[in-house]
């Protein structure tokens, strides 16, 4: 019987012990599955670790500088495209390299570097269209990286045109993607059927997309830019119109200052006279009487001139009425002619008969005659060689327009004061404003009439204005 274990269970199995084998020293221990480095191997190891290092280095050094010239503010993207096609040439070991830019659904050459002349010739001569008949093209259509290691033994491939100008064999084509949306396509190709390598196609992924970076810099540059030059044209705008408000502010208040004082130098010496008239013994009542009404019409008349002033520069609706054009004519020179008398002016009219009446402000029109009149008196202040004449003329020109011209025997405007002497704030006198003439204009064609000046600069000046007949009924 067997012998039990001690809790009186299962037996116990006796073992035999068996000798042991006698160790054996001094040979040496064989590792199983292992190789023995050799100087020769470790040299190779080196070698190659060496050269991947270099290569390596290599591509920062190339990616680095293309990032800092894309990091440049005044970088060309053309040059830009250029350098990356031709760096990602070398260090993918291609022949040539490609970028193709979509414009108006076809993929247009932007870059091109390897490529002979014919080739880049027939490309801008036949852009290419997505689709599978070429690696670009199919790019486009996969949104992804193609790689044909011999697009002649490619079943799908027709374009054997770009093939047999470009001599290529092996084809890699990487979409440029932007947010989802391809923006071009980087290209490279091999004369033999050597597929490019999976560190190849990864460096030539990074070029595509410093290619990006680049197309993108220069798209929110140029639209930086844009909204610079938008922002610099709304300012001139506004400056501008602030310019333009305040210019008629300030002619306003000037336009009010040189008309009313005509009036009101006339006013003034009507009443004077009217005083003289009643200091005589006995007192001429009826120069009086006549006095003191033309300073009443004097003082309407002053009304006129704030009228017509607020209404031009406000541009209300123009209560235009038929004006007798001799009629306005003679009463301006009424007005003025204690001051034509004191200066010494002659006064010749020549007004046609029977002219049809033009559409118009009487007082704006009265109050460019005015101007024009006061203008050529003053004109003729220096005149001390010949006489002092005036010459307001009225004429009809054609079957629907009427002339009005004022000629003073003055010194005359030279040609440099006949381009600008209708401008605001451009005077010949020395105490003007150079509001006058500008306000006349405004006010000629707001009447849809011309005003001008003539002058041979020796022997006085003329201006006249150019008024349509009012229509008939």
């Amino acid at each position: 019987m067997g012998r039990r274990s001690r809790a009186g269970h299962d037996p116990v199995r006796t073992r035999r012990r068996t000798s042991a084998t006698p160790k054996r020293h001094g040979r040496p221990k064989v590792l199983r599955g292992r190789q023995v480095s050799t100087p020769a191997s470790k040299e190779t190891k080196v070698a190659r670790l060496t050269r991947e290092l270099n290569e390596a280095r290599r591509w920062q050094t190339a990616v680095s500088e293309v990032l800092k010239v894309i990091s440049s503010s005044t970088f060309d993207l053309t040059n830009i495209l250029d350098q990356l096609v031709e760096t990602a040439m070398h260090l993918c070991d291609a022949d040539s390299a490609n970028i193709w830019r979509p414009e108006g659904g076809v993929l247009r050459l932007a870059a091109s570097c390897g490529h002979s002349s014919d080739f880049r010739e027939f490309a801008a001569k036949n852009p290419i269209t997505p689709g599978r008949g070429t690696v670009s093209g199919r790019v486009i259509l996969e949104r992804k990286t193609v790689h044909i290691p011999d697009v002649l033994a490619d079943r799908e491939f027709t374009g054997v045109g770009y093939q047999s100008r470009g001599k290529y064999r092996c084809h890699l084509g990487i979409p440029m993607l932007r947010e989802g949306e391809v923006i071009g396509v980087f290209a490279l190709t091999r004369a033999d059927v050597v597929p490019y390598t999976a560190k190849q196609i990864e460096l030539a992924e990074t070029f595509a997309n410093k290619a990006v970076i680049a197309i993108e810099s220069v798209r929110l540059l140029e639209a930086e830019k844009q909204h610079t030059r938008e922002l610099n044209d709304s300012i001139v705008l506004l400056k501008h119109e602030r310019e333009n408000k305040l210019l008629n502010v300030e002619a306003i208040t000037a336009s009010i200052a040189h008309e009313v004082r005509q009036p009101l130098t006339a006013i003034a010496t009507y009443s004077s006279a009217a005083l003289r008239f009643f200091e005589r013994t006995p007192p001429d009542l009826d120069e009086v009487r006549a006095a003191l009404n033309r300073v009443i019409a004097e003082s309407h008349r002053a009304s006129a001139v704030f009228d017509g002033i607020r209404s031009l520069f406000r541009k209300t609706v123009q209560g235009s009425k038929p004006v007798d054009v001799n009629d306005m004519a003679l009463e301006v020179l009424q007005s003025l002619r204690a001051e034509l008398n004191a200066r010494g002016v002659i006064t010749e009219t020549e007004f046609a008969s029977a002219l049809p009446p033009v559409e118009g402000r009487r007082n704006q029109l009265q109050q460019v005659v005015s101007n024009l009149v006061q203008n050529a008196i003053e004109a003729m202040d220096t005149t001390a060689d010949r006489d002092r004449v005036l010459r307001l003329k009225t004429e009809r020109r054609g079957p629907d327009a009427i002339v009005v011209s004022v000629e003073d025997s003055g010194p005359g405007l030279s040609t440099a004061q006949l381009d600008s002497i209708f401008d605001a704030f451009v005077t010949t006198k020395a105490n003007g404003m150079g509001l006058g003439l500008a306000i006349c204009r405004r006010i000629i064609e707001s009447h849809a009439g011309q005003l001008s000046a003539s002058s041979d600069g020796r022997s006085g000046a003329q201006f006249q204005f150019v008024l349509p007949i009012a229509p008939a009924g």
